[in-house]
């Protein structure tokens, strides 16, 4: 099933386009559409399918914060590309991947301490992060 835009239209846009862009944004698309790439060539692992894609999506908004006079947070980052991905998803195709299509291993991520901060703020010793469990 096919929701987006294939890696090679994509491609062929980011070029036609890529003039404009500053240098270090030029390079996050480049390797975001590449991550792109790659998940096509999963067939139906799903698994790798998502976490290719993952890359992909870290990759496009990792360094955004160079582009703001004042850089937020890692948290804050992410929160502030996907609040506007999520505005610009007029047809709800990421809800309808993560929710309908992935949600099982989303939920299995969630599920992970070892992807949670407050467990490895904790394991670091860390004071106030003694109830990271709940």
């Amino acid at each position: 099933m096919r929701t987006g835009i294939a890696h090679a239209e994509l491609k062929t846009k980011q070029r036609a386009i890529r003039e404009g862009f500053p240098p270090t944004m030029g390079l996050h698309v480049h390797r975001a559409i590449s991550w792109i790439g790659r998940a096509e060539t999963c067939g139906t692992d799903d698994d790798a399918r998502f976490i290719f894609l993952w890359i992909a999506f870290n990759a496009a908004y990792a360094d955004e914060g160079e582009f703001q006079t004042i850089q937020p947070g890692e948290r804050a980052a992410f929160a502030d590309f996907f609040g506007r991905l999520i505005a610009l998803d007029d047809q709800r195709r990421i809800y309808g991947a993560i929710w309908q299509r992935f949600s099982g291993p989303v939920r299995l991520l969630m599920e992970n301490r070892y992807v949670f901060n407050p467990f490895w703020q904790h394991h670091n010793g860390i004071t106030g992060f003694e109830d990271w469990e709940e």
